[in-house]
């Protein structure tokens, strides 16, 4: 038997599930057997059975929903068409702002369109509305289990062994990230880790996505779900631990490290021998019996004392990340030892914090932007009567929900719709024509599937495959008694054109869709947030105003923590051949610099919460106002310019602020005995201390590698 390829092997899967799709439809003689081949096309994006399950799961469910939301709707207002686009506006803003977030965003596509699938194409009748989504409930049901059989007996392939793979892989990284990390702190010699983090990161993202996969294929997975997700916690907890430790570095140049913390190197040994037993663990699924136990970080007494109340803070700063992965590496290994020995019973899941009420903006603005492509192809539909009819509408919505939820702009759809448009032109007008019986035309099915599914069958490649079956599966209007009609196929290739065209045209009334200018209009964002959160600080002594200032402020603050994520985003997609001055590598870098600002800014809006923080405001309120307040102005000028700075010699300037922060220090730590603080609250004071130290030299750092980008190229209008 000759040996078949994974690629060969799924795209014969994904064109057989299509063809029976199509034969079941013939069989019982429904008026929509494309629905069903949507099905499987939307299914086949998927990489593993557990995906698909998943994927599954949520379209029949976003069918449900949107089908009864539908109805509803129609039931409401059967005869005003404006308050029954208006109700559906809502529905629709709500349905897209989901879809660009990161849970369940499939559903929300589906819910959306299936409810407008009820509405347009019902021509106002209740009985027509209910076969509808009768229609479309079963035909979906009917694609999505034919492909869940196909898949489930025909070659298997489940998420567990991606899941052990990406998780195996992944502790590897992060053990060669600690071993990097240490070596630096022991030597000072730095390495390029840049490549590592960028691993790391694309495999916590491919871990969460086979768990969750693999909760749905796989028993075994299912039955320890919780331990899987309490080591992707430990995992991504582990890489934020890591960087803070590596921000506190800056300070241990000018003083022995090792003189004060003695047990330094056997610390880091003990650490070290710790991720090597848990690599073990997952390798091999055994561990020695030489497992460390827990240790602490010890300091001597007597060098501390000696050192200055920054360096101190950085010692304080240094231990407390220390200890902190010392407690997070022994929790990972009796994790990772739980899932090889399959402990039972599993742990429950760790209770979330409450979510804070906090609008995203880029989701926002999507949400508008979609109903506005909704409302723009109404009018086009009453006043201009397009190619497509209704059908024009139904397709200018799905594809701008397709480009949102794909996070990518609707010009990058054109080509490969218009190629796929092409070739199924060239199937419809001189092949099909000749075709006789379904035996023929299963067979033509089977081999455009096939052919679509192995030449583009990389993930990167989605959305090129979507571009060959969409066409063909919608404009060649298969059905049991087939007709052949140019203009019709005409007509809906000029739909399609002109839907895109639509979404292009209002992605660019709210904004440039390039990445560059994405990007710095997120980096502008990114500037205004820091501004006003460096105010609050500023002014923390003074009570809040209103309700608004504390939530404008919460907005702000959660707003942050989400900008490193989509600059990131954008900073993968931009043309770098385009912009010779800038590499990617000081992208990276200048977006490394902001996490280091927001990690700072995160541990300060923390530490308002508690009393040290008071005695710190108290004592040196002056001092420290005035840092937050020209930290803010420089945000604030950045926002407007990213290269001026407020000052001309902004760096000097910190330098002294800081030193005459560190004298008023010296002055007022006398008192701190007097004051009922012990050991503990002591330590958190200078560790407060570090971190408006460490805040303002992340913002030096990220001036002197913002001074030598060059964002007048990115700004500039290119053709």
């Amino acid at each position: 038997m000759i040996p078949l390829s994974r690629r060969t092997k799924e795209a014969i899967k994904t064109g057989l599930a299509m063809t029976t799709v199509f034969a079941a439809a013939f069989y019982f003689n429904w008026k929509r057997p494309e629905w069903g081949g949507l099905a499987v096309i939307m299914l086949g994006l998927t990489a593993t059975m557990g995906q698909s399950l998943n994927k599954g799961i949520l379209r029949i469910s976003g069918t449900v929903l949107g089908a009864t939301a539908g109805l509803v709707y129609l039931g409401f207002f059967p005869q005003d068409r404006w308050l029954l686009l208006l109700c559906y506006s809502l529905h629709h803003g709500i349905c897209v702002y989901m879809i660009t977030g990161k849970k369940d965003q499939y559903f929300w596509h589906i819910t959306s369109f299936v409810a407008m699938t009820i509405i347009i194409g019902t021509g106002g009748s209740s009985k027509g509305a209910f076969d509808i989504a009768m229609a479309r409930l079963e035909e979906n049901a009917t694609g999505i289990l034919i492909y869940t059989l196909i898949v489930v007996f025909l070659w298997p392939r489940n998420s567990v062994s991606d899941l052990k793979t990406a998780s195996r892989k992944l502790m590897e990284v992060q053990s060669r990230l600690y071993r990097v990390r240490s070596h630096f702190m022991m030597n000072g010699v730095a390495e390029d880790i840049q490549p590592l983090q960028r691993e790391e990161s694309g495999l916590l993202l491919k871990v969460g996505q086979a768990l969750e996969a693999g909760k749905v294929d796989s028993n075994q997975v299912f039955a320890q779900r919780y331990r899987w997700q309490r080591f992707l916690q430990l995992s991504t907890s582990l890489k934020e631990t890591r960087e803070i430790l590596h921000q506190n570095f800056s300070e241990i140049q000018s003083f022995n490290l090792i003189e004060c913390i003695p047990d330094l190197e056997r610390f880091l040994s003990g650490l070290d021998l710790r991720f090597q037993e848990i690599e073990r663990l997952m390798n091999d699924g055994a561990a020695s019996s030489q497992v460390p136990s827990a240790f602490n970080v010890h300091i001597d007494d007597g060098y501390i004392q000696r050192l200055s109340p920054f360096q101190r803070a950085s010692v304080l700063l240094i231990k407390t990340e220390l200890e902190r992965l010392e407690t997070l590496s022994r929790s990972l290994f009796e994790c990772v030892l739980g899932l090889n020995e399959n402990i039972s019973p599993v742990p429950s899941p760790q209770k979330k914090s409450p979510m804070k009420l906090s609008i995203d903006p880029d989701r926002l603005m999507g949400a508008v932007k979609m109903v506005i492509v909704l409302w723009v192809g109404f009018f086009i539909l009453i006043y201009i009567d397009p190619p497509g009819h209704a059908g024009f509408l139904y397709l200018a919505v799905i594809i701008g929900q397709g480009a949102l939820m794909l996070g990518i702009s609707a010009k990058v759809i054109l080509l490969p719709f218009v190629v796929g448009s092409i070739v199924t032109g060239i199937l419809y007008i001189f092949v099909m024509p000749h075709l006789s019986g379904f035996a023929e035309l299963g067979m033509l099915i089977f081999i455009v599937t096939f052919i679509a599914h192995y030449l583009f069958a990389l993930p990167q490649q989605g959305l090129l495959r979507l571009g060959v079956m969409l066409p063909f599966v919608a404009f060649t209007f298969l059905e049991n008694h087939q007709a052949y009609d140019f203009a019709v196929y005409a007509n809906s290739v000029i739909m399609l054109m002109l839907s895109i065209s639509i979404n292009i045209a209002v992605d660019y009334f709210f904004s440039s869709t390039r990445p560059e200018k994405m990007f710095l209009r997120l980096l502008a964002r990114f500037y205004r947030c820091c501004g006003f959160l460096l105010l609050d600080l500023a002014h923390e002594n003074e009570p809040r105003q209103s309700l608004k200032s504390h939530y404008k402020a919460e907005y702000y603050y959660y707003n942050l923590l989400s900008l490193p994520e989509k600059l990131a985003k954008y900073a993968q997609r931009i043309d770098y051949h385009a912009f010779p001055n800038n590499k990617p590598e000081q992208v990276q870098l200048l977006v490394m610099n902001l996490q280091n600002i927001i990690y700072r800014i995160t541990m300060l809006m923390d530490a308002k919460k508690y009393p040290q923080d008071k005695w710190l405001a108290s004592h040196l309120h002056g001092d420290v106002q005035d840092l937050c307040l020209k930290l803010g102005e420089q945000f604030r000028r950045w926002s407007d310019n990213p290269t001026v700075l407020s000052e001309k010699n902004l760096p000097m300037h910190l330098a002294a602020q800081l030193d005459t922060i560190e004298t008023q220090f010296k002055e007022a730590s006398a008192s701190i005995s007097q004051e009922n603080y012990d050991h503990k609250d002591r330590e958190c004071l200078y560790q407060s201390l570090g971190n408006y130290r460490g805040l303002a030299e992340a913002v030096i750092g990220y001036a002197h590698s913002a001074g030598k980008f060059d964002f007048e190229t990115w700004r500039e209008a290119r053709f």
